[in-house]
């Protein structure tokens, strides 16, 4: 054991250590210049004065400089003695603030999401989500999409289709399904609805949204997957998040691709309608955590956020796996 030990290579150690060889003496100091007073010092740390005047005198030793001038009734503070009391006490202020947050600190649970995620299907569904979770904080995080996550700050993250990774856990929530939508004032304008072909969206005005940092489908990969050749590219207006896009079909600038799912209860309330058919692409939003760590909560939210996204299913007898699978692009946040 000895052997082992004296192979381990060694570190710099703190100025501070390598000059205080007992780091109580800067207690026993910090309590006589706050105090003025080397009795009350010994009366308030529990110690004879002798005591605290050996540890004084064995820290200006090590430190090199006197600390206290001292008279024949009385010790008062040096230029030295200031400087290090000041630098002492805000030190050990921070660590009792320290202390103080790791008493009152709470559970946490930190779930990251997508925007959309969060603003159609998690928010509405907070108490589910509080109860899946326990009696402890929930802190969502919104993801803009355009940085990969890392698993290992937060305690559960929605994705689409990640790829496997070692050492994460994931849950099936629901598949990835595309559908076009627009406002019913827009749908009836254009001549649309739920049995309209992708030839009839071909001139209608389309809202897009940038790509993260993987890529979303866009309108020329939906029209691409569905066999459509699109005239040369106009210019277009690009919003940079999924919700953002919505307000705009909402509001009625045009059709947009709507993910299944998060904008059903949209569909439910009658603020968009399905103006083309659902395209699923074979992918599917999962829950995913770092293995071990809460297995059983996480589970738990993938069950509410299944079981809430189940009663806003829209699929009008649709069953998902007898639509035709395609695929066009990489995996994200949403």
């Amino acid at each position: 054991m000895d052997g082992a030990l004296h192979n381990v290579p060694r570190c710099d150690v703190r100025n501070i250590v390598a000059k205080v060889d007992r780091l109580q003496r800067l207690a026993v100091f910090e309590s006589a210049g706050r105090l003025g007073s080397f009795s009350a010092a010994a009366a308030e740390l529990g110690m004879t004065q002798p005591a605290v005047t050996r540890h004084i005198r064995s820290l200006e030793a090590s430190i090199g400089h006197t600390l206290f001038i001292r008279t024949s009734n009385r010790s008062r503070l040096s230029d030295e003695g200031a400087v290090l009391l000041e630098a002492v006490s805000e030190g050990f202020d921070s660590v009792e603030r320290g202390l103080e947050r790791l008493d009152t600190e709470v559970e946490t649970f930190e779930l990251a999401t997508g925007p959309s995620m969060a603003q159609y299907i998690l928010v509405p569904m907070l108490d589910q989500l509080q109860g899946a979770i326990g009696e402890i904080d929930v802190r969502m995080t919104i993801s803009d999409g355009r940085r990969a996550i890392d698993h290992n700050r937060y305690d559960a993250v929605t994705q689409l289709s990640p790829e496997p990774e070692p050492g994460v856990s994931r849950e099936f929530l629901f598949p990835e399904i595309v559908v076009p939508i627009a406002s019913p004032a827009v749908a009836k304008q254009l001549g649309l609805d739920e049995t309209s072909s992708p030839e009839d969206l071909v001139g209608a005005p389309r809202i897009h949204e940038m790509q993260g940092f993987r890529e979303w489908m866009s309108w020329d990969g939906w029209f691409r997957i569905n066999g459509v050749d699109l005239p040369d590219r106009q210019r277009r207006v690009l919003f940079n998040n999924h919700p953002l896009v919505i307000q705009q079909a909402i509001a009625g600038a045009g059709v947009a691709l709507g993910w299944r799912f998060l904008v059903d209860q949209l569909v439910a309330d009658g603020l968009l309608v399905h103006v083309g058919q659902p395209t699923p692409t074979g992918k599917g939003f999962y829950l995913t955590w770092p293995s071990g760590a809460s297995a059983d909560r996480c589970q738990r939210v993938a069950r509410a956020i299944t079981k809430y996204t189940s009663e806003i299913d829209l699929t009008s007898g649709i069953e998902v796996e007898d639509l035709p699978v395609t695929t066009d692009r990489n995996d994200a946040l949403r």
